[in-house]
């Protein structure tokens, strides 16, 4: 803390000498150098020099305001980070997704859209944390991940929920283009990964719940999406269920 204080005490000490030297020096210096270069009658010469003057003093102000502003937007930005975005996939997080989302729902109902959440879990992945160890198993959770985000299209909102569970918002979408993008989930999720020369097996399990008028809080949507996973899983795992409104597990 001293030397920060310190390296501050000398930085004002420079620049007030520096301003002195401008001051002492603006007529007998800047008057000829600035009359020479720009051809500036004399009688002219005080006023143009006390603008630059001006500048000068009002400068290391100016260069210092930026450079707080910028310090703000990049604490700003890793705030940002923290408080939407999962540190070990790099997808958004549970809270990101619930704040998108609900935001979305309330335009889509009002355009009338429809749409899908998805959910998924990945069967199996305590077994890879036990045979493998936990950092092969975030290895997997890294690059599951990333085959989510190539399995979707761009618009669609892909979201880490919690541990092997991953959320997904599929807006203006009609059923038979959920169910093609769901089956694609679990075809590339059930290729073999290789992790530090492991190969690893694994397969997904998928709730999936489309809103409506009579379903569109985001809460709901993806307490529906579970319920229908853990049927998927009930039916014997890597396949999807779609929760049915009017039939509630």
């Amino acid at each position: 803390m001293k030397k920060k204080h310190l390296k501050w005490s000398y930085k004002i000490i420079f620049s007030i000498i520096g301003l002195l030297f401008i001051k002492v020096f603006e007529f007998a210096f800047l008057n000829r150098v600035i009359h020479w270069f720009w051809k500036i009658p004399l009688d002219s010469m005080g006023e143009f020099i006390g603008i630059i003057v001006t500048i000068l003093i009002l400068l290391p102000f100016i260069i210092i305001v930026l450079n707080q502003r910028i310090r703000l937007e990049g604490a700003e930005e890793k705030y940002r980070k923290l408080a939407y975005y999962d540190p070990l996939t790099g997808l958004s997080n549970r809270r990101y997704f619930e704040e998108k989302v609900s935001h979305s729902l309330m335009q889509d109902s009002k355009e009338g859209k429809i749409g899908a959440v998805i959910f998924i879990d990945i069967d199996g992945f305590k077994l890879v944390n036990d045979t493998y160890g936990h950092e092969i198993g975030d290895s997997l959770l890294k690059e599951i991940g990333k085959r989510l985000l190539a399995s979707v299209r761009k618009e669609d909102l892909i979201s880490r929920f919690a541990g092997d569970e991953f959320i997904f918002y599929l807006p203006n979408v009609d059923k038979a283009s959920v169910l093609i993008i769901v089956k694609r989930i679990i075809e590339d999720i059930n290729k073999p990964f290789v992790i530090n020369n492991n190969t690893i097996l694994t397969s997904t399990s998928v709730g999936i719940s489309f809103f409506s008028e009579k379903r569109k809080d985001i809460k709901s949507l993806l307490r529906n999406a579970d319920k229908a996973m853990y049927k998927a899983k009930l039916h014997g795992k890597n396949t999807y269920e779609i929760f049915n409104e009017d039939n509630e597990y």
